[in-house]
């Protein structure tokens, strides 16, 4: 195995998202063996950043976005580039992270070449159908989201492997897809101790402000802990939305809460590093990084409905709520048995350097992919 060629929507420098921070991860660590190339669509910021062709050893190729305001994203567009980029390259693998068409354009050219194809999944509703085709969203994208979706499909039945982040995930593409599939956990470098919490206390919210991640639900937590010396502090993304104007006046009015816009992936770390908890309350998550960043920092996490297979519960990394209810309850819980939760901590950052230090996971995902090649 000589080359690998990742294909995905955005790149990390240019768009944050958990797929391409894991796409990023895992690219740096096989640069160090392979020769690696990233395709990526020019995201708005592109032109913002300057455009270096080589970062941590990954050779960059962007593409032109076909992206229109009112009917959505046009992947399949990129298929006349998309090939003439394959023939340059001519990887021996292609990886398709986040359940994207690019996927199935890339099966064509690899069965055509003899290479091989892998997807790996990036959230629970790449597992379905539902949620790939979107075609509830808006009736002006459903013909781009129909072709899109199509596409998928094709790369999800025919890829010659594919790689889930939970058990949840395995059982959802065998229940939809009839397609078996390998667990490789998200990895995150190992940050060193000691991560001195703030005081007065923190308790963080950090995700894009869109509806399925509830962040208005956090702020109803904010507003029952007025009280108390706590400070609620959310960041993320906004969607300049109603809904995103909403958050913000709400937010505004809230004396224990502030709202920091979007923030860096460092200045992400930094907070989750003075934080005593981090609560999580979106509906659906995949495996959120988040939730790694936070327990490598010794912070336990509050969920209130994504614990992937059960790990919070099963390994004491910190509460699966269940219900706003209970979320008030578990917060107030932890903050008020600081030995408790000193101790899960402890836990959640042990259990984290064990099953998700990026060095490890690099290495599996060589490993796999080294012998998928050679088969």
């Amino acid at each position: 195995m000589k080359k690998i060629c990742f294909v995905l929507a955005n790149y990390f420098k240019y768009y944050k998202g958990g797929a391409e921070l894991q796409a990023y991860f895992i690219g740096r660590e096989l640069a160090e063996s392979v020769e690696l190339h990233y395709l990526f669509m020019k995201h708005p910021n592109f032109n913002r950043i300057e455009f270096q062709g080589i970062d941590h050893g990954i050779i960059l190729h962007p593409m032109k976005q076909y992206v229109y305001k009112n009917f959505g994203k046009f992947f399949f567009m990129n298929y006349r580039e998309l090939l003439r980029l394959l023939d340059d390259i001519n990887p021996d693998l292609i990886y398709q992270r986040g359940g994207k068409p690019y996927i199935g354009m890339a099966k064509g050219w690899c069965k055509k070449n003899n290479k091989k194809s892998v997807l790996g999944i990036s959230m629970e509703s790449n597992c379905s159908k539902a949620g790939i085709l979107k075609l509830n969203n808006n009736f002006f994208t459903y013909p781009s989201n129909f072709i899109n979706g199509n596409f998928t499909f094709y790369g999800m039945y025919n890829a010659d492997l594919i790689i889930a982040q939970s058990h949840r995930q395995q059982k959802l593409l065998q229940k939809n897809f009839n397609r078996d599939s390998i667990i490789i956990p998200n990895g995150h470098y190992v940050p060193k101790p000691p991560f001195k919490k703030a005081n007065p206390p923190i308790i963080s919210w950090i995700a894009n402000i869109k509806r399925l991640k509830q962040p208005e639900i956090f702020l109803k937590l904010a507003e029952k802990y007025q009280k108390q010396n706590v400070q609620f502090i959310i960041a993320g993304r906004p969607d300049r939305s109603s809904y995103q104007k909403l958050l913000i006046e709400k937010a505004s009015k809230l004396p224990n809460l502030s709202y920091l816009g979007e923030i860096s992936f460092k200045k992400t770390n930094e907070l989750l590093s003075k934080s005593l908890l981090f609560v999580n309350t979106s509906i659906t998550e995949g495996f959120p990084n988040t939730y790694i960043q936070a327990w490598m920092r010794e912070t336990p996490v509050v969920a209130l409905n994504s614990d992937p297979d059960d790990l919070i519960k099963s390994h004491k990394l910190g509460f699966h709520s269940g219900s706003f209810k209970q979320l008030i309850k578990d917060v107030g819980y932890l903050i008020e048995n600081e030995d408790e939760r000193r101790e899960m901590g402890k836990k959640a950052r042990k259990y984290a350097i064990n099953n998700h230090d990026i060095k490890k996971i690099g290495k599996k995902y060589f490993e796999v992919f080294e012998k998928l090649v050679n088969q």
